[in-house]
């Protein structure tokens, strides 16, 4: 396989899908509970909660859309030659908008807010947002960058 059939830039999806995978695993929210300490939960923890959270789903979408969007980019990353010109593109506008989800549920997972007698309380009044869940932000932005790539390329370096 020669290296100008290769999209270095197609391998920023890779890194960012990684991201979204390893944030999931890592600290999403905390909550000091004074001379308790601190409780927190990973992504995985707030997926399973017994906490009624709007958007407990948002861990496991970003799996999920992580490991796929790795899957989607492996041929138009490896393999950008001409003949699959296509097809490239097809699976980098899969991974945009993969990654797209993950980024808009991210971004109403951390606006959510619940209704209390006399006003509303927001997730972020309650706990603190931890590095997973910002991990899989990050991770999204740059897979969406990266599935823009196959697209770019083709259409237009052509």
């Amino acid at each position: 396989m020669e290296t100008s059939n290769i999209n270095f830039l197609g391998v920023v999806a890779f890194v960012g899908a990684v991201f979204m995978i390893a944030g999931v695993f890592l600290t999403w929210l905390s909550q000091d509970l004074g001379i308790l300490g601190v409780k927190t939960w990973t992504g995985m923890d707030v997926f399973n909660a017994d906490i009624d959270f709007s958007y407990q789903f948002v861990p496991m979408v970003s799996l999920i859309c992580g490991i796929l969007a790795i899957l989607l980019m492996i041929f138009p990353t490896f393999n950008n030659a001409e003949k699959f010109e296509t097809l490239n593109n097809i699976l980098g506008v899969v991974t945009i908008i993969l990654s797209a989800v993950v980024v808009i549920c991210g971004i109403l997972f951390y606006t959510q807010s619940w209704s209390i007698i006399g006003g509303k309380v927001s997730l972020t009044d309650v706990y603190s947002v931890g590095i997973g869940f910002w991990l899989v932000i990050i991770g999204a932005i740059i897979t969406l960058i990266g599935g823009l790539m196959p697209v770019i390329k083709n259409k237009f370096m052509n």
